[in-house]
């Protein structure tokens, strides 16, 4: 009850929200109401609580009270709470005289919220009450009496509060399209990174692969000038060994040759006859120099430097029989 010093007011009870515009397109929407005298000063609406998951039907049985100061209308406003920015599901302007004029000043009513474009977006059930104004009719029903049903109450459009309303649904599209700009932008930014590590691994595999064909060929060259090497080894090495082997020889057959005529003298005609000496395979020798080759004597037919492979019976060039 208001004491003698109060003004005028209006108790509302928001009862709750039926047939309401369904927002969501994944899940439930979660409704909540707010109410205020003055759709211009966003701080002088008073809201109720959410009910989520509630969809197309919400209950609230929330009062308020707003004083009144001669306002002509009650501004309603239906949103669908969401993570990013709430969106309008339906508003509408309610006449107060239709309360201030009804029995006892109270009015049990279901009143039809609108969309933007006009469009019906369901109803709201509201239990209200006019007190502390001069010649209000006072009856049996009084401050808190609710009948059993609503009663079809008078809303509409105002174009105020339309300005309001799409206001609020630019900022929530604004809201919801720079989220989705975000997330698009980091899905891009993640997927360009993703591009950059594909990128980067391919190149590093690239580069492994690469390392290792170049490896295998140094293998493969080393491996081939090794074999090389060990063919030229082996080579020199029996080149070397057949002329030591041959200088051997021929150094033991000087040593018989000079044994036996040393023990033989001139009875066999051999040894050193004059200037006539046994044939070195790593000699000097002149045109003219006589030698002993295996039992017989060779003139040098022109000067050079003998090797093993030289021998007087083979060279023709280079030695003829005396």
């Amino acid at each position: 009850m208001l004491n003698a010093n109060q003004g005028p007011t209006m108790t509302i009870n928001a009862v709750a929200g039926r047939n309401l515009l369904d927002k969501d397109v994944v899940g439930k929407q979660d409704p909540y109401a707010q109410f205020s005298l003055d759709p211009t000063n966003p701080k002088a609406f008073q809201k109720t609580f959410t009910h989520k998951d509630a969809g197309k039907n919400a209950n609230w049985n929330q009062s308020f009270v707003l004083p009144l100061h001669g306002e002509p209308d009650l501004f309603v406003e239906v949103f669908d709470e969401d993570p990013t920015a709430d969106e309008v599901i339906g508003f509408a302007a309610i006449p107060i005289n239709q309360v201030v004029y009804a029995q006892g000043g109270s009015f049990y009513g279901a009143f039809e919220i609108y969309q933007i474009n006009g469009k019906p977006a369901g109803e709201i059930l509201l239990q209200l009450n006019v007190q502390g104004l001069p010649n209000t009719p006072q009856g049996q029903g009084g401050y808190g009496y609710q009948p059993q049903q609503p009663q079809r109450g008078q809303s509409y459009v105002n174009e105020v509060h339309a300005k309001r309303v799409k206001s609020l649904r630019n900022k929530g599209i604004a809201t919801d399209v720079g989220i989705a700009t975000l997330g698009g932008a980091l899905a891009l930014g993640a997927g360009l990174l993703g591009q950059k590590l594909y990128d980067d691994h391919r190149k590093e595999e690239e580069h492994r692969r690469n390392e290792s064909e170049s490896m295998q060929h140094d293998r493969e060259r080393y491996e081939r000038e090794r074999h090389q090497f060990d063919e030229e080894k082996a080579r020199y090495e029996r080149e070397h060994s057949h002329q030591n082997d041959y200088r051997r020889e021929e150094e033991h057959h000087r040593h018989n040759e000079s044994h036996h005529g040393g023990q033989h003298g001139g009875q066999h005609g051999h040894g050193h006859h004059g200037n006539c000496r046994d044939w070195d395979p790593v000699g000097t020798y002149a045109a003219g120099d006589r030698v002993e080759y295996h039992g017989r004597t060779y003139v040098c037919l022109q000067g050079h430097s003998s090797n093993p492979t030289w021998m007087p019976d083979a060279a023709h060039s280079l030695w003829q029989t005396a």
